[in-house]
């Protein structure tokens, strides 16, 4: 179901014979000057709002068996500068919406006990078909991005996402959990190489806050996941089919 995830009473009456709760969120954007920009207040509100919402509904009763949530990697900040990233290291967010994901996976993970696996999937940039790179990039070519194009790549076709939630539902995995895949070069490394593909500006990555390095996928993979698409060349295929 797509709905306003702040919407109290929505939830306490989705929830209410629901077993699984899958959380993917999206918001935050306005129009302002005719372009699309993030709104701050916006945003919380769709992710810490949401998540509110699934703790007071659950708080009064609805009888959910397990919680799946899709974070970012971009949680992680700038890890404290640590040499190598794993789920044990502590985050450390730079920005509102990077504090963001970290007080919903906090609020959910409060969550967890031993009649209720809380499950929280930090991804990657999301692409598959619908979101091909070329499609994704094409706005932005040559226009100048905030983020640190010398972080790593950390992209995840949609379809292993998809693989990744059917096996926490199967395994009912609790935790914190780095999903992403097997490319290893940088942000501004990777996307140089889309844009020189298909004839586009190159991106401006302005590094004005610091992203995480050398992440390690180590954990998701040791508990089972094999990625249909490990190196992202399959970007327009279907991999479920």
């Amino acid at each position: 179901m797509v709905m306003v995830g702040s919407d109290r009473e929505k939830m306490a009456a989705l929830l209410e014979d629901q077993d699984i709760l899958l959380l993917t969120v999206a918001g935050g954007m306005v129009e302002k000057d005719g372009k699309t920009v993030m709104d701050a207040d916006l945003y919380r509100d769709a992710y810490v709002g949401t998540a509110e919402s699934v703790v007071e509904a659950i708080n009064s009763g609805a009888k959910v068996k397990q919680i799946i949530f899709t974070s970012s990697l971009n949680a992680y900040g700038d890890a404290h500068g640590e040499a190598s990233i794993d789920e044990e290291v502590t985050a450390n967010p730079l920005n509102p919406f990077q504090e963001v994901y970290i007080e919903t996976e906090n609020l959910l993970s409060d969550l967890a006990n031993e009649d209720m696996p809380v499950c929280i999937y930090r991804t990657g940039t999301i692409h598959g078909p619908g979101r091909e790179w070329k499609n994704q990039l094409k706005m932005m070519a040559g226009q100048p991005i905030p983020f640190d194009g010398s972080s790593d790549a950390m992209i995840i076709h949609r379809d292993d996402v998809v693989q990744a939630i059917d096996l926490a539902i199967e395994k009912k995995f609790s935790g914190l959990f780095n999903l992403f895949n097997e490319v290893s070069s940088s942000k501004s490394e990777f996307f140089a190489q889309v844009c020189d593909e298909n004839g586009y500006e190159h991106v401006q990555w302005l590094n004005l806050s610091p992203g995480p390095k050398n992440v390690s996928n180590e954990k998701i993979k040791s508990h089972g996941l094999d990625f249909l698409d490990p190196d992202a060349t399959r970007d327009a295929e279907n991999l479920l089919d």
